[in-house]
């Protein structure tokens, strides 16, 4: 039971939207990849490696989250990375942050296989001699870039977010106060952009924040600059297309879109990636800088990362007509196996037993 001040009731929301993303993501993502087996990629080139490859991934991703529990605090100045887990069993001093790199690791691969997404279908459209590039030898360009962003936020954070004698001080109190908990006990990592004392910048912190801005902001660039060139030219270059390929270049489209337009809110479109991937790490991440008088449970939108790989799989089985068609012809396989073996049991249910004659004396 939590008392007046504390976030522990944060913590359990924080635990719970994991494992709801979890469920989701791994049902939605067996599905689309058990209608991928069946035939519903057949005519999507080297895109089905892509999509496959995302779903592996958003699954990956969701089950590291399930072990490592991440969880964001922001407290004035300082923003703290944490776990009350000390997961895998490790518990020293240098390898019990390990986890905590690692779901990073994941979280910006998840982001910049998303951004290869926009690539492919830019250049579908705009320059189809670049495809190339996602076949045989040549895709592993894509796996490296993927790894490359992802140990770049790994490893950024495990350094630039080491904890210190000076951000153990400033955040104890709050911890204690908020959740109950020893810092020194927990595995952690933090930032304080400004010194207690005398208000000077703490370069490593600050280092850390351009570390993680640099890489989602590279990322969600590259989806705007594609997004907006296929949304403005798109039409008049697929216009000479045949019929099958001009529907394929606008249903893809249409998923690329719902993944970045989902809403209108406010002032401006807020998209998926925005709101789950985007806009979520921005805030976390920039609140120490502004040095604000606030002590935040930014777990809580944290949380909402592993929330992402489900929606994508939803939207593209949702607008992509072969899965739909693929799916309706499972069912009707299904279905029509069914009535046939029923109808086998009812003839082999009144099929007379033929009976023996005794032998006449």
């Amino acid at each position: 039971m939590s008392s007046p001040g504390t976030y522990l009731f944060w913590i359990s929301v924080t635990h719970f939207v994991p494992k709801l993303g979890f469920v989701m993501t791994i049902t939605a993502g067996t599905i689309l990849l058990l209608l991928n087996y069946f035939g519903a990629q057949k005519n999507f080139g080297s895109y089905k490696y892509l999509i496959s490859a995302f779903t592996l991934l958003g699954m990956t991703f969701a089950t590291v989250e399930i072990f490592v529990w991440p969880n964001v605090h922001n407290y004035k100045a300082a923003l703290l990375f944490f776990s009350f887990e000390e997961s895998f069993g490790l518990s020293g001093s240098w390898s019990r942050n390990i986890p905590l790199a690692g779901y990073t690791f994941f979280h910006s691969a998840t982001m910049s296989l998303l951004s290869v997404h926009f690539i492919y279908r830019y250049w579908a459209v705009f320059d189809t001699n670049k495809l190339n590039y996602f076949k045989g030898f040549y895709s592993l360009i894509w796996v490296v870039y993927c790894a490359f962003f992802g140990f770049q936020y790994a490893l950024g954070t495990y350094f630039f977010l080491a904890r210190d004698e000076v951000s153990d001080e400033y955040l104890r109190e709050d911890v204690l106060l908020r959740y109950n908990a020893n810092l020194s006990e927990l595995p952690a990592m933090s930032i304080v952009a400004y010194d207690p004392v005398d208000g000077s910048i703490r370069w490593r912190g600050i280092m850390g924040i351009l570390n993680i801005c640099s890489i989602v902001n590279f990322q969600y660039g590259i989806m705007i600059y594609c997004g907006w060139s296929m949304h403005t030219q798109m039409e008049d270059k697929i216009k000479h297309f045949s019929e099958t390929l001009r529907k394929h270049h606008k249903q893809f489209f249409k998923t690329l879109v719902l993944q970045v337009t989902f809403f209108f809110l406010h002032f401006q479109i807020i998209t998926t990636p925005t709101i789950i991937l985007f806009i979520p790490i921005t805030v976390i991440i920039f609140l120490p800088v502004f040095n604000i008088d606030v002590s935040l449970p930014s777990g809580v939108m944290l949380c909402s990362f592993t929330l992402y790989p489900a929606t994508d799989s939803i939207i593209v089985m949702y607008v992509v007509s072969e899965y739909t068609v693929t799916a309706k012809r499972i069912s009707r396989a299904c279905t029509n196996g069914f009535h046939e073996m029923k109808a086998s049991s009812k003839v082999h249910t009144i099929t007379p037993m033929p009976t023996s004659t005794a032998p006449q004396s």
